[in-house]
């Protein structure tokens, strides 16, 4: 990993200023339950561990356009990326057992070196999304921020909507995922 690193820097890829970001060679689909905060309760987040398998993956995003229309393939695990790159952040539930699993609570962190970009798995009846602009230790469907402005040469502090490039983590609720379901749910990043 260290020599690719290496490499990736001489090769000039990336300005120093900016600095490469570098998706190391491990199978991402074996990040599991580590970068995921789930259940509403610790009793309940145990029982969801043993009944409800979760997968992360990452994905390149490439984008071709052909006589005006643009198509979209899939790089599954890059082991390098560049500025301006667009990645899919996947997860995917799977309940492994015999009964349904309610109230399922689906925290991505946004990864270090990429900004969030878009939504790609939007509310449903069954689950909701949140979005967090604090490291996750608050959500919501619309995150604001303060900000501090000079109006008639008073200091006035308001609230206003937070730019979808400041979200930390994207969070889904799950209502219900029934006995041998699978769910992907996904968003996407911009490697800055």
């Amino acid at each position: 990993m260290r020599s690719q690193w290496r490499d990736r820097q001489n090769g000039g890829h990336c300005p120093p200023a900016v600095g490469p970001f570098f998706v190391p060679e491990v199978n991402l689909k074996r990040i599991l339950i580590p970068l995921l905060l789930l259940g509403s309760a610790a009793a309940q987040t145990s029982t969801v561990q043993r009944n409800v398998k979760f997968t992360l993956n990452q994905d390149l995003v490439r984008r071709t356009v052909t006589n005006g229309k643009t198509t979209e393939t899939l790089v599954e695990n890059p082991k390098t990326v560049l500025p301006g790159d667009l990645l899919r952040e996947q997860v995917t539930l799977v309940n492994t057992s015999d009964r349904r699993v309610a109230q399922l609570l689906v925290n991505v962190p946004v990864p270090r070196g990429t900004e969030f970009a878009e939504l790609t798995t939007p509310n449903t009846d069954r689950w909701k999304v949140q979005y967090s602009v604090d490291g996750g230790k608050a959500f919501s469907a619309s995150p604001t921020r303060t900000v501090t402005v000079t109006e008639n040469g008073r200091s006035v502090t308001r609230q206003v909507p937070a730019p979808p490039s400041a979200y930390t983590n994207v969070r889904w609720t799950v209502t219900n995922i029934n006995p041998d379901e699978t769910l992907k749910l996904s968003f996407r990043v911009k490697v800055k």
